[in-house]
């Protein structure tokens, strides 16, 4: 042997294997198909020729007509023992030097003949080697080698287009069983039901054979289901940004491993594995598997994972929204049942707001018992006679899918009641008519307006009707005072102006609930001195002791500093000439102060005080202490208090006077 061949591919030389009798026919034909550029191996030993045969390094075989006791037949049929389709040239004595396929050489054997001839890549030439044509044997040679790599190449394509087509199949037939895995997940009652299926799925029909789940919760992943292959070491709880599974359930893509040493998230903890996939479940957690080989995993086995966890996640989904559902119906429930409001449940058909079901609330309110109004229109029911049309227009409203919420008036089994209507949706189809009883509310309120009604009467009287004709008598009373000098008619004198008093304070205290109330700030010291002109002083003073300005409605805090400031020059001043609101007359010259709280002001005097026991009642409308006060004045003062909020006591001054402190008021710096 001279060399071992190698295998040719399209576009190299042919390796041409001439398994020779003897040295000088090797030396031969070696030389002269060198001339043509045909490399030639020599092999004088057959079963070493028949080895690189088998081996597939061969494109062509040169063979004797007669090699030992083997003929060509022979040689032939070792040959495609082991290559059906290698061409094989057979150099045989007797032949013809033509070339064509079967139609030369020796015919004393016509059965081999016949075998040889049936052999489309067998080609026969002359023995002679000095009458051989050897650039017809060199073109021979290459056309047949063209002619078998051709049809290696037509056999390699056919070969990868079958392994496909049956990993196509494969392929195929794993996606229908993940449609069956589907259905059982879209069936399944509990999440860990649905991670073992997934596990069971993957190791099954994926072929994943280890492989595993985890969930996701606040910091960590929990391992939910494994395969029947175990990993190296036991699953256990993982840190929500630990490698590969952190960054695949943060980022929602998937990740294939060829070779997890050079993977930028290393291996994983549970082996030393070399290769994994990773694909994220949703918001809910992770499958992962992994092989003890490098490139285990290709795409088609990452996208089918992806699949078979796109039906994991559904189904997750599918629990969790029916886990809410659930709780919301139970909440729908409670509330209906269990509400103080009117709830009617109800569906539109044909435009129509049809009743399903009514509370206990609606029973016990509206006075019909459920099995009654099933069935029925809300508006057949509920609405009055000559509230129809309005009724109506509020249910094409809320058909509409308007929000409604409006006062109106139903009939009830006992009569018409006031309700406050409110629709609330809770279905494609479905709302809630929720009805809140505010009969009462309305009584009071239209009990107001006509008391309202009857102080607006009231007032008119005081301020028309008794006003005019006291100021006619104060007129002719003034005429009467100029001609004569009686002591009866100043005690005339001061009746009215105790009755203009009275007619001004009840002004006031009617007038205090319908006024305006608009906050602003004020300041202590400018009120205070400018109430302070507006009352009869009759020779007391003023203290101003502090500049803070508060919140509060201006003319309502004048109207508080004028009644304080008239009360204490009332009860406290010398010339007073009999007890007033505040309590007994005192001697000397009264002092009337204003200060500062910490969070709020006072006024006080140091006049004879209020005794203790009457600080309870000091505030009661009508209350006096004597005959000179009517009673109105501090119950203005507190009503003033109430209407900002603040919190108003009467106590005693440290020169023993009276002490009105307000406490709570919003004050700026």
């Amino acid at each position: 042997m001279t060399r071992s061949p190698s295998p040719g591919t399209a576009g190299t030389a042919p390796s041409v294997l001439f398994v020779a009798p003897d040295r000088t026919r090797a030396d031969a034909v070696a030389a002269a198909l060198d001339r043509h550029d045909v490399s030639v191996t020599v092999e004088f030993d057959l079963g070493t020729a028949l080895g690189h045969v088998a081996d597939r390094t061969v494109d062509c075989l040169l063979i004797p007509g007669q090699f030992g006791q083997h003929t060509a037949a022979d040689v032939v049929a070792l040959v495609r023992d082991r290559h059906p389709e290698v061409p094989v040239v057979l150099l045989g004595p007797g032949g013809a030097d033509g070339g064509d396929e079967g139609d030369e050489g020796d015919d004393s054997d016509e059965g081999d003949d016949d075998l040889l001839a049936a052999d489309p890549a067998v080609y026969r030439f002359s023995d002679d080697v000095d009458s051989i044509s050897y650039d017809r044997l060199a073109d021979r040679i290459r056309a047949a080698v063209a002619r078998y790599r051709s049809s290696q190449a037509q056999r390699t394509e056919r070969d990868i287009v079958t392994r496909l087509e049956r990993r196509i199949q494969r392929t195929e037939r794993k996606i229908t069983s993940l449609h069956g895995v589907a259905m059982r997940l879209a069936s399944a009652a509990d999440a860990d039901d649905i991670y073992a299926e997934t596990v069971e799925a993957a190791e099954r029909i994926l072929n994943l054979d280890i492989c595993f789940a985890f969930e996701a919760e606040a910091d960590r992943f929990i391992p939910k289901a494994q395969s029947s292959t175990p990993t190296a070491r036991a699953l256990r709880p993982v840190p929500k940004d630990a490698g590969a599974m952190g960054e695949t359930f943060r980022t929602g893509e998937s990740h294939r491993a060829v070779d997890m040493e050079l993977h930028a998230f290393g291996r994983p903890e549970f082996g030393d594995y070399r290769s994994g996939l990773s694909v994220a479940i949703g918001s809910f957690g992770v499958f992962q598997a992994v092989s003890e080989q490098t490139g285990a995993f290709d795409e088609i086995d990452l996208e089918l994972a992806e699949l078979l966890v796109a039906h994991t996640n559904a189904a997750l989904q599918r629990l969790s929204f029916e886990r809410r559902l659930r709780v919301e119906r139970d909440q729908y429930a409670a509330l209906f049942e269990n509400s103080a409001d009117c709830i009617i449940d109800s569906e539109f058909v044909d435009g129509e707001s049809v009743i399903r079901a009514v509370n206990p609330a609606f029973e016990a309110t509206f006075g019909y018992d459920e099995s009654e109004v099933v069935g029925r229109a809300i508006d057949d029911v509920v609405a009055p006679d000559d509230r129809l049309d309005e009724a109506a227009k509020l249910t094409e409203m809320v058909r509409a899918g308007d929000f409604v919420q409006t006062e109106v008036r139903r009939q009830t089994a006992n009569g018409e009641r006031d309700f406050l209507l409110r629709s609330v949706p809770v279905g494609e189809n479905t709302i809630y008519a929720v009805y809140t009883d505010i009969t009462a509310r309305r009584d009071i309120e239209r009990e107001m307006e006509a008391q309202n009604r009857r102080l607006d009467e009231f007032t008119s009287v005081v301020s028309h009707d008794l006003r005019n004709p006291l100021s006619v008598a104060t007129g002719h009373l003034d005429l009467a005072r100029e001609s004569i000098d009686n002591d009866h008619l100043e005690a005339v004198a001061r009746a009215h102006d105790r009755m203009n008093a009275l007619t001004e304070e009840l002004l006031v205290l009617a007038r205090q609930g319908t006024d305006a109330f608009a906050t602003t700030t004020v300041s202590l010291a400018e009120t205070a001195e400018r109430c302070w002109e507006n009352v009869e002083t009759e020779g007391a003073t003023l203290v101003v002791a502090s500049d803070r300005t508060v919140v509060a409605d201006a003319g309502r805090l004048h109207q508080l500093f004028e009644n304080l400031m008239r009360n204490s020059v009332e009860h406290g001043s010398p010339e007073a000439s009999e007890p007033t609101d505040g309590g007994d007359d005192t001697g000397g010259p009264l002092t009337v102060t204003v200060g500062a709280l910490d969070d709020g002001f006072y006024v006080e005097d140091d006049g004879a005080g209020v005794p203790p026991e009457l600080r309870s009642r000091i505030f009661d409308t009508g209350f006096s202490t004597g005959t000179a006060g009517i009673g109105f004045g501090l119950t203005i003062v507190s009503n003033v208090a109430d209407a900002h909020g603040w919190t108003v006591s009467v106590g005693e001054s440290a020169a023993g006077g009276a002490r009105f402190e307000f406490t709570g008021v919003a004050s700026e710096p």
